[in-house]
C-alpha cells in the first residue's frame, strides 16, 4: 500500500501548489526553483542574501507554486533583460486550482477503483442484494464465464462515474475546507465539513450510476437479461420510470455519501492530528486513513437500504419507502441483516479512503 501511494503521490504532485510543510516529497527550495528557471538563473538567486530588499527564497517557497512563479517571473527580469521567452514560458505553467482539483480528484478516483474498489463494490452489492457472505459472493461472481475478472464488470463506466465523483469531490471538499478554516474553524471542523460538501455533491452523479450499476450487478445471468449493458439498462429504466426513475434512491444516496464522506474525513483528522500519528509520517498517515474508512462504516444499514431500493427498481419492481426497507429487514433478520456487506464495504471504504482523503492531506489540500 505504501509503495503503491507513493507512486500516486509523485503523480498528483505535478499539479500540486501547497508550501513547504505541506511538500510530501520534500523537494528542496533548489530543486523547485529549477523546476521553473534556467540553472543560470537559480545559481543567482541562490546566492543572494536573506535579508535583501528582493524578496526572500523563503517567501517565494511558502507562497506556493503559482506565487513562486509569478515572484521569480519578475525578480528575473532584473537579472537578465532577455529573457520575455522564459516568462511566457512560466505563465503557462500556471492553471486555475479548480482545474487542477479536477484533475487530482479524477486521477485517484479511477486510480482507487481500477486497483480494486470495483470490485471491493461488486462483491459489496451481491452481499447486500443476497444475503450470499462475502467469500461465496466472490466466488460466485467468478463462476462466470469471464472468471476472476468478472470482478471487475462494469469498469467502463465505473470508470467514467469514478472520474466525475473523484473530480467533484475533491473540488467541493477542497473549496469547503478552505473556506471554514478562513472563517477561523479548526481543522476537525474542517474535515467534516468537507465531507459533507463533497459527499452531497457527489450524490447527484452516483445515484443513476449506481441505480445502473446495481441493476447489472443483481440481475447477472438471470434469463431476459443476458445482454444488459449500461445503455440498455438506463433506456430500460427511463421508459418504465422516466428521468426521475434513475433518481430512485437519491435520499439514501445523498445520506451515505454526505455520512461517508463527513465520518473519513473527520476520523482520518482526528487520528492525525489529535492522536497525532501523522508524526509516524506515510504509515501513520495511512493507518489515520485505516481508522477513518473503517469507521464510516456504521451508516451501512442506510446503504442497505440505498441498494435494495435500486435492486427493486432494476428488476422491474415498485420501491417502497426508506422507514419500510428498514422494517422489513428488521423482520426478517433482525438489525443485523441491516449490516449486510460490511466486511466488503470496510475494506472499500478503507482503500477509497487512502485514496480520497489521506492523498489530499499529504498534499495539503
Amino acid at each position: 500500500m505504501a509503495r503503491f501511494l507513493n507512486s500516486a503521490l509523485a503523480a498528483v504532485v505535478l499539479f500540486h501548489t501547497a508550501n513547504a510543510s505541506m511538500n510530501p516529497l520534500m523537494l528542496s527550495k533548489t530543486a523547485m526553483l529549477k523546476s521553473t528557471r534556467k540553472t543560470s538563473h537559480v545559481s543567482d538567486l541562490s546566492s543572494m542574501p536573506m535579508g535583501s530588499s528582493i524578496t526572500s527564497i523563503d517567501e517565494w517557497y511558502d507562497d506556493g507554486c503559482d506565487e513562486l512563479l509569478e515572484a521569480s517571473t519578475s525578480t528575473m527580469s532584473s537579472f537578465d533583460t532577455n529573457n520575455g521567452k522564459d516568462e511566457k514560458e512560466v505563465a503557462m505553467c500556471s492553471i486555475n486550482p479548480v482545474v487542477k482539483n479536477l484533475a487530482r480528484g479524477a486521477f485517484l478516483r479511477v486510480a482507487s477503483d481500477i486497483t480494486g474498489g470495483t470490485a471491493l463494490e461488486n462483491i459489496k452489492c451481491r452481499v447486500t442484494a443476497t444475503g450470499e457472505g462475502p467469500i461465496k459472493a466472490t466466488k460466485d461472481i467468478c463462476s462466470g464465464e469471464g472468471g476472476w475478472m468478472n470482478l471487475w464488470s462494469g469498469t467502463p463506466s465505473r470508470t467514467i462515474e469514478g472520474a466525475l465523483l473523484g473530480a467533484v469531490f475533491l473540488v467541493g471538499s477542497a473549496a469547503t475546507k478552505k473556506q471554514v478554516l478562513a472563517m477561523g474553524a479548526g481543522k476537525n471542523v474542517a474535515a467534516l465539513a468537507g465531507g459533507v460538501v463533497g459527499g452531497v455533491v457527489q450524490a447527484v452523479v452516483m445515484t443513476p450510476a449506481g441505480m445502473v450499476f446495481t441493476s447489472l450487478n443483481v440481475n447477472k445471468g438471470k434469463p431476459g437479461y443476458e445482454n444488459d449493458t449500461a445503455y440498455t439498462v438506463a433506456e430500460r429504466i427511463m421508459k418504465e420510470k422516466g428521468i426521475q426513475g434513475m433518481f430512485v434512491g437519491g435520499t439514501p444516496m445523498a445520506l451515505r455519501q454526505a455520512s461517508n464522506w463527513a465520518s473519513r474525513g473527520l476520523f482520518t483528522e482526528l487520528c492525525r492530528t489529535n492522536l497525532k500519528l501523522s508524526r509516524f509520517g506515510l504509515l501513520g498517515e495511512i493507518g489515520s486513513g485505516v481508522i477513518g474508512g473503517v469507521g464510516s462504516c456504521w451508516n451501512t444499514p442506510i446503504e442497505t437500504v440505498r441498494v435494495m431500493m435500486q435492486r427493486d427498481v432494476g428488476c422491474g419492481i415498485p420501491p417502497k419507502t426508506f422507514s419500510a426497507y428498514i422494517n422489513d429487514e428488521i423482520d426478517a433478520g433482525g438489525v443485523v441483516s441491516l449490516f449486510r456487506g460490511v466486511k466488503p464495504r470496510a475494506v472499500q471504504a478503507v482503500w477509497q479512503t487512502v485514496f480520497m482523503v489521506v492523498v489530499p492531506n499529504l498534499l495539503g489540500l
